[in-house]
């Protein structure tokens, strides 16, 4: 051996002899690397001089696939040490006795068992030859409804607790499921930002949108971003279950829950732009047709595909002056439209009724001295607003309800009843007025000349209505 090969091999047997080894107990939890994997076992290095033993099944999926290569870290439990040191990831069938139970109970070692029936607290399981019971609420992280559904199956479980020499172990799903997913959500933090795209499944539905499970972390989808239609409800584009992909918006400090993220997510970020999709159903000129989705004072927005909304301006509604959309339009209806312009990077489409010449219907009659009726909408000092039944909007003024001056409207006009009236007048910005004094005297007068013609009386006047009863009520005594 050369003078240099002897200064490596004694560096070497130094460092090997200095090195320190792990005190080990069995149930402790040790990390490793591996170096070899057999046929049926694989070869864990703990530290420079311990080696470990672990069954190759430990390394492997349901499926009986292996999970592990040589060069990968490896976390353990010690279950013995007679005979070397021999490690498992969880305790399995036929390793159960008394003395194991309670150092897996301290270690928190995962330990098999199989479900073999449900009572009133939750499920009978059998581990080795020990019998268990995981109350209902530690059997899964969310609700259970159905605990059948577990009766036959084998999972991982924590002891919580050992009684009776055994006899009785109380156990823990949850407790795993809980600490699996804490490690995914750090994994997926680490490398989750703003335009991700991840898939993930619908937990939750509320009135302010979905919540998505996307990996052990909760984000949330807003209704605004649900999809590019309107959307009513969240119900209406979810369900508890579904399996969604979602982008990521934004990533922030949640100010309720002090150390915690809150992430903002979108559905219809992953949808087709339908201002894009359909740019060329929206050239200007082209002639559509659409429901009317909402009416305000400057005009009607117009639902021309899912997604996409259009603006009729006041102006371009009809051809006729009118004091607002709802005079001629209602929501829901179908209409006919002109594209005037579309701006796509404004997701703008300007639209016109009156420019395709399907004017929309008038409103009933509404002349001067048309007898109509009249729904309270709006009650002010000055008089009571009322849907008339025309489609029109009317002024009935308080001088013309036939109620004495400073009389409380509210009492005879409730919002939603409804009354018979004359129209007045419309100014030419096609404003109406309405009167119900003048209805009634009108209806008296028709009354009374009925009742003139019936007694012969010609042109003869009895005076009004109220003349009349009162000529017809007996005299007092």
């Amino acid at each position: 051996m050369t003078e240099e090969m002897q200064e490596d091999f004694g560096a070497l047997l130094e460092q090997f002899s200095t090195a320190k080894s792990l005190r080990l107990n069995v149930g402790d939890k040790v990390r490793g690397k591996i170096f070899q994997i057999a046929k049926d076992t694989a070869f864990v290095e703990l530290s420079p001089s311990q080696e470990a033993s672990i069954p190759r099944e430990d390394l492997c999926n349901k499926e009986g696939e292996l999970t592990a290569k040589v060069g990968d870290t490896l976390e353990a439990y010690v279950v013995n040490l007679r005979d070397g040191i021999e490690l498992r990831r969880h305790i399995g069938k036929g390793q159960v006795d008394i003395e194991m139970l309670e150092e897996a109970r301290a270690s928190g070692m995962p330990i098999d068992g199989t479900v073999t029936g449900v009572n009133k607290g939750g499920l009978e399981v059998l581990i080795g030859g020990a019998r268990g019971f995981c109350p209902i609420g530690q059997a899964d992280i969310t609700f259970v409804p159905d605990p059948s559904v577990f009766v036959g199956k084998t999972f991982q479980f924590v002891i919580k607790e050992v009684r009776e020499h055994g006899r009785n172990v109380v156990l823990s799903r949850r407790a795993l499921l809980e600490v699996e997913q804490h490690e995914r959500a750090k994994k997926l933090m680490d490398t989750l930002a703003p335009g991700a795209r991840v898939e993930g499944k619908v937990t939750r539905l509320a009135e302010f949108g979905v919540f998505v499970d996307i990996g052990g972390i909760e984000g949330l989808v807003p209704m605004s971003e649900l999809s590019f239609a309107r959307v009513e409800k969240s119900s209406d584009v979810a369900t508890v279950g579904d399996t969604v992909t979602v982008e990521v918006r934004r990533i922030e400090e949640d100010p309720k829950r002090p150390g915690k993220q809150r992430i903002s997510l979108s559905l219809k970020a992953t949808m087709p732009d339908p201002f894009v999709a359909h740019a060329d159903d929206l050239r200007e000129g082209n002639t559509l047709t659409g429901t009317v989705a909402k009416l305000e004072k400057f005009g009607a927005f117009v639902e021309l595909l899912p997604g996409i909304q259009g603006l009729v301006h006041i102006s371009e509604v009809a051809d006729r002056r009118i004091r607002h959309p709802s005079d001629v339009l209602k929501v829901g209806e179908s209409v006919t439209v002109k594209v005037l312009s579309f701006n796509p990077a404004e997701r703008r489409v300007s639209l016109s009724i009156k420019a395709t010449g399907a004017q929309p219907p008038a409103p009933g009659d509404t002349a001067v001295g048309a007898l109509v009726v009249g729904k309270v909408e709006r009650l002010e000092k000055y008089g009571v607003f009322v849907k008339l039944d025309t489609g029109a909007t009317a002024l009935l003024p308080a001088a013309e309800t036939g109620t004495p001056p400073n009389t409380d409207l509210a009492k005879h006009f409730p919002i939603g009843s409804e009354h018979p009236l004359v129209v007045l007048s419309m100014d030419e910005r096609g404003r109406l007025k309405v009167s119900k004094k003048a209805r009634d005297q009108a209806e008296e007068r028709a009354v009374m000349d009925s009742y003139n013609k019936s007694q012969g009386g010609g042109a003869q006047s009895f005076g009004t209505l109220g003349d009349l009863l009162k000529k017809q009520q007996p005299a007092k005594k």
